[in-house]
């Protein structure tokens, strides 16, 4: 079998999957280019940026996350779009502004950043010998592989975005009032569908993270063939087990992700607000998506804790007592896994942490749109605790079957293929 080439690109938005995958190519000596915007490559400015008595700590809990994993990386990446970028993040992240407002002008910024990093993937990948690059970011550098007879690997980290429009559309309807938290297609600009569609047409292959998305591949008709799943990995020295158990009250019910009805927000709330008992929180961790309004008349009954570096999200899992993410659509969440890996059972949908989770083993797969579904687990959870607790090891025991080595040696076997 024949290995991959020096000559080896990767293109990335900012997706850990293929982050890992450039570091372990890097490692190998079989990276040529790796592409993306801003990193933290450790330069003299950033870390004087980093020493700052105050604007330091705002760097390091933002910007100065995105580290490199390994020294031989810093020299193949090539960053794009850097000062989009930034201003996206800072745009992001003013609160102050209407949300609609603040949501239309970051999304023009990260439509800018695209736009710079295909343009480079596209100029880099002219003599690759093999190219891997994120979805909607892959066009440019597919055109300019392909004149070479260069493989084209496609990462696609959610389901297929045709099944994706038909959830949404179904649920703008169900939930009428949570329909601003789910943008459309629409943020990225006329034709994206269309690029999309091209990107999986150039492919030779279609990486994805769970059975779930690539059985909406098959459904839209993509040859079964051309998918590649390979589940994601966790990094299991951050997110591990507690040393001891969580107090027995307040009990703990903790989601993490994007707050927007594409991950279930409406029915987990809807089912707290049923559970809740004066011993109980609700913890939501993650930015709001578009206009956060929908959540205001449940504001009582959850904290809300904005995105969190990956120890301090490690912190509160290890504080909290069940996880919760009742998906409407998705690839493979990590956030399922880093919560099972510091010892949480989850209650999850089947719409991509199936893969994952072993139902009534590390947790529960309920019926996707069923608040009262979600009630019933919280209230046996709550009851018997020791459930709780044999169902949160067996959830940690399962997590680190799903070690970011496992992805990369995995993702590296499809390459290989590739280039066969």
């Amino acid at each position: 079998m024949k290995t991959p080439e020096p000559g080896t690109v990767v293109v990335n938005f900012n997706a850990p999957e293929l982050n890992q995958l450039a570091q372990a190519l890097a490692r190998r000596s079989q990276l040529k280019h790796f592409v993306r915007p801003y990193v933290n490559k450790g330069r003299a400015w950033e870390r004087a940026l980093a020493a700052l008595p105050l604007g330091g700590r705002l760097y390091g809990q933002t910007f100065g996350r995105r580290q490199l994993g390994h020294p031989a990386l810093g020299p193949l990446t090539r960053e794009a779009g850097v000062p989009y970028d930034w201003s996206a993040a800072v745009v992001g992240r003013s609160t102050w502004l209407p949300g609609e407002l603040r949501h239309r002008w970051a999304n023009g910024l990260n439509m800018q950043v695209r736009a710079a990093v295909s343009a480079a993937g596209g100029r880099l990948a002219a003599s690759a010998r093999c190219v891997v690059a994120y979805e909607g970011f892959a066009l440019e550098a597919f055109h300019s592989a392909g004149r070479n007879g260069a493989r084209r690997l496609l990462n696609y980290p959610v389901a297929h975005h045709r099944q994706r429009r038909q959830v949404r559309d179904e649920e703008l309807a169900l939930q009428p009032d949570f329909a601003a938290t789910w943008p459309g297609f629409t943020d990225w600009g006329p034709g994206h569908e269309e690029r999309l569609e091209e990107e999986i047409a150039l492919a030779d292959g279609v990486l994805l993270g769970s059975d779930y998305a690539a059985q909406s591949f098959i459904d839209q008709g993509v040859p079964p063939g051309k998918l590649c799943v390979v589940p994601y990995g966790v990094d299991l020295q951050t997110f591990h087990e507690r040393e001891a158990s969580p107090p027995l009250l307040p009990f703990e019910v903790i989601y993490a992700g994007q707050l927007t009805q594409r991950k279930g927000l409406s029915y987990l709330l809807q089912a707290y607000a049923a559970f809740a008992r004066p011993d109980t929180r609700l913890t939501l961790v993650g930015s709001p998506v578009g206009d956060a309004a929908p959540l205001r008349p449940y504001a009582h009954l959850f904290t809300h804790v904005p995105h969190q570096t990956r120890s301090a999200l490690a912190e509160r899992y290890r504080r909290a007592h069940v996880f919760v993410f009742p998906t409407l659509i998705e690839g493979m969440p990590l956030v399922v896994l880093e919560a099972m890996a510091c010892g949480l059972p989850v209650i999850v949908t089947a719409n991509g942490p199936a893969g994952i989770v072993r139902d009534g083993i590390d947790g529960f797969i309920v019926p996707q749109r069923s608040a009262e579904a979600v009630h019933e687990k919280l209230e046996q959870l709550y009851r018997d605790r020791e459930l709780c607790r044999a169902m949160g090891r067996r959830a940690a025991e399962r997590a680190r079957e799903f070690s970011w080595a496992a992805y990369e040696n995995r993702a590296i076997a499809h390459l290989q293929l590739a280039a066969a």
